[in-house]
């Protein structure tokens, strides 16, 4: 099995969003993104957690 890999599109929004951090001084904007990125996180691990459950279904 080939290891998982991020696409250049995917470094790109890394980059960008990391500069936006970064550069934010505002304490609720990162809060806010704190917030979008726990939810990503763990939907991320539902949408996983699904296809493993497909996968061994088969």
């Amino acid at each position: 099995m080939e290891p998982i890999a991020l696409t250049l599109g995917q470094k790109f929004e890394i980059e960008k969003f990391s500069r936006e951090i970064d550069n934010s001084k505002d304490v609720q904007q990162l809060r806010s993104i704190a917030k979008d990125l726990l939810v990503a996180w763990q939907q991320q691990q539902a949408a996983s957690a699904w296809a493993i459950r497909q996968s061994q279904s088969l």
